[in-house]
């Protein structure tokens, strides 16, 4: 396979896939340096936890607990070396529970599903996992 090769583009493309339509729409953004230039979709996942605000921010940071939102940058390793997405992670209180939303930017066209799965699998099980291991006050 042969990738793009490294370029300043004058517009960063990404593409939105709507759940309820197989359609894709198209936005163009302000000039942004890119390592390579690909086509990318936008994620968007929620998985309830039945935890604190606190207790489920402390598993993804050690910093304090400031806006309940985190944001960086995130990468699969079968990406393009230089594409990295940005994930935001929303930690919402509900009634004895917290509702983790996962909003990501940038990745590959055809690889959502395989992002979707990873955090599916790899860290909100592996959470919950943990979760059901450690008391609430410890």
């Amino acid at each position: 396979m042969i990738l793009p090769a490294k370029a300043m583009a004058t517009q960063e493309l990404t593409v939105k896939r709507k759940p309820s339509e197989n359609t894709l729409q198209v936005q163009a953004s302000s000039p942004v340096a890119l390592g390579v230039r690909i086509p990318t979709v936008a994620l968007h996942m929620m998985e309830l936890f039945d935890t604190t605000v606190e207790q489920l921010y402390s598993i993804f940071t050690v910093k304090d607990l400031t806006n309940k939102k985190i944001v960086m940058k995130w990468r699969c390793k079968n990406w393009p070396e230089e594409h990295y997405a940005t994930v935001a992670l929303n930690f919402v209180p509900t009634l004895g529970q917290t509702e983790l939303q996962l909003d990501c930017k940038g990745v590959p066209v055809c690889k959502e599903e395989n992002m979707k799965f990873c955090w599916q699998k790899q860290h909100f099980e592996e959470i919950k996992g943990l979760l059901q291991l450690t008391p609430l006050n410890g």
